[in-house]
């Protein structure tokens, strides 16, 4: 029986009961029926809160760097956070006078409740490769990098975020691919990317930005074009991302138009190295390092198509013992591995030991690299070394202390370390006093690591126990920078790790005698690997 025809039967029976009667009677009825449609409204909220926790803790429970949810989750979790607020504030409400509403909202509540199961739930996202359209293997070395770099991008309290390493890493690449993949999981509504360089052209970038945000300029000062760009990111409804790739000197972000102080933008730029990304003033900056003697093997193998022909016959053996040598003389650069595999590809042995012999020496622009405090020994032991050296005729880098600015080592000195076979450091009495030399040191550590370069310590006038021990001067130096940037500074523990390994390396102790006797057996020695220290050009 419908309400209306309820309440007709019991129009006719007015008078039969009476007016005061009849009324009770309908209002009892109506009250009856409200208090079970309320009652049932209240089931079906506890129900949906239920369902909304279970979802919330499903979600919580994936592991959202390998599993994207799917969107009609996070859309049944919203709506039905909307739905859960609307029944509380409605019971809050004259139940008689929401009559209507509080059937509306039932059928709402059941409706929600019959969708809480969802397939699928979840996704994998696709690997880094997939992003990149193939460009980039998915090495052990890459994930890890690409994980820190993700993590960077979701933290709500860092904006500018810097990666960087050497050219010929795949900066570009990955980041472009990081980009693909943070707008697949809708981190950001957009991504815009723009290529900075030696010479920051601030047009230039305007315009790629603008590319990408399909936007035509009607004004043609960089400050109107700025203004336009800064209200198009501000006005949109979810961030976007910033490429600024290849930084190599500071620039201001908002005199593009980029907004790096709005929540509405998050900056990701790369450079060369870290004092770049320091300059930028960076609140996050992730090392993209080489590729690992295996993993250039297997890149390598990919382009060269080494296994491609049978190897049976000696010669390919041959070539298989050279194609291993000339993979990780490429030093872990993918560019370099996939550049000299795809030149290589389907070439006589003879060209093979060519590129080989090339790329032993090709890397270094520097045949020695002189480390030192100038304050020590400038214009004496360091300064008639590099005298004698040159004189030997070797290609030798010292700085002339005009490349340094500021508190930190510059960038020349970085490129002329990585340029370089040979590092002698000239550890004297204030070498530690020099926050410049420390990074020196670092560097060049970093470098006889992972890029198979030569050190040879020189302890002028020091003992390396001092040193490993942090003793007299070098105990008073590290503890002087320690009361500057803290015990627990990442910048010092470096520099007593570094000095640590130094004074552990094989190197040479000059306490008293003829200076130029002891230069003269440096230059003997140096004389002795001079094959090794060879600079030549692919």
């Amino acid at each position: 029986m419908s309400a209306n025809m309820h309440y007709t039967i019991i129009l006719y029976s007015i008078p039969t009961l009476g007016i005061r009667e009849t009324a009770r009677m309908v209002f009892d009825d109506v009250e009856g029926r409200i208090g079970k449609v309320f009652k049932e409204v209240e089931t079906q909220k506890n129900t949906l809160i239920s369902n909304r926790d279970s979802v919330h803790v499903k979600v919580e429970a994936i592991d959202h760097k390998i599993e994207k949810i799917s969107d009609v989750v996070f859309e049944w979790l919203k709506e039905a956070q909307i739905l859960i607020q609307e029944v509380e504030n409605l019971t809050l409400q004259d139940k008689m006078q929401q009559w209507n509403e509080f059937r509306k909202l039932l059928k709402k509540l059941t409706t929600l409740n019959a969708k809480c199961e969802f397939d699928p739930f979840s996704t994998p996202i696709p690997s880094l490769e997939h992003f990149s359209s193939g460009n980039i293997m998915c090495f052990e070395s890459r994930e890890k990098t690409s994980d820190q770099l993700f993590e960077a991008l979701q933290d709500e309290n860092c904006s500018i975020i810097g990666l960087y390493g050497r050219q010929g890493y795949g900066k570009t690449t990955l980041v472009k691919a990081m980009g693909e993949k943070v707008k697949y999981l809708k981190i950001f509504h957009k991504v815009l990317f723009a290529t900075v360089s030696q010479n920051p052209n601030i047009r230039t970038m305007q315009k790629e930005i603008a590319d990408s945000l399909d936007m035509k300029f009607d004004k043609n000062s960089e400050v109107g074009r700025a203004r336009r760009i800064f209200s198009a990111i501000e006005s949109m409804y979810r961030p976007i991302l910033v490429i600024f790739d290849d930084v190599q000197v500071k620039f201001d972000p908002e005199d593009v138009g980029i907004p790096c102080k709005s929540n509405r933008c998050k900056v990701l730029l790369t450079a060369r190295c870290q004092e770049d990304c320091d300059l930028m003033q960076c609140q996050k900056n992730i090392q993209l390092g080489p590729l690992s003697k295996e993993e250039a093997w297997t890149l390598f193998e990919k382009h060269s198509g080494i296994h491609d022909e049978e190897c049976s016959s000696s010669s390919s053996f041959d070539i298989l013992n050279i194609a291993r040598e000339v993979a990780f003389e490429c030093e872990g650069v993918p560019k370099l591995v996939k550049d000299t595999g795809s030149s290589l590809r389907n070439k006589p042995i003879k060209e093979w030991k060519e590129t080989l012999d090339s790329l032993k020496h090709s890397m270094a622009k520097w045949q020695i690299f002189l480390s030192f405090r100038g304050g020590d020994t400038r214009y004496s032991f360091t300064g008639s070394l590099y005298h004698t050296l040159c004189q030997e005729g070797f290609k030798t880098f010292m700085d002339d202390g005009g490349l340094n600015t500021g508190d930190q080592i510059s960038p020349s000195l970085l490129n002329a370390i990585e340029a370089s076979r040979l590092s002698i450091i000239v550890l004297s009495e204030n070498y530690a006093s020099s926050t410049w030399c420390l990074d020196e040191l670092v560097k060049i550590l970093e470098c006889m690591k992972f890029k198979n370069q030569m050190v040879w310590p020189i302890f002028y006038k020091v003992e390396p126990s001092d040193i490993r021990y942090m003793r007299k001067c070098y105990g008073r130096d590290m503890a002087q920078h320690e009361n500057v940037l803290g015990i627990n500074s990442e910048r010092v523990k470096k520099w007593k790790s570094a000095l640590f390994e130094v004074s552990n390396l094989s190197g040479k102790t000059y306490t008293t005698g003829y200076e130029y006797e002891f230069i003269q057996k440096i230059v003997e020695d140096a004389n002795q690997i001079k094959s090794r220290l060879q600079i030549q050009t692919i």
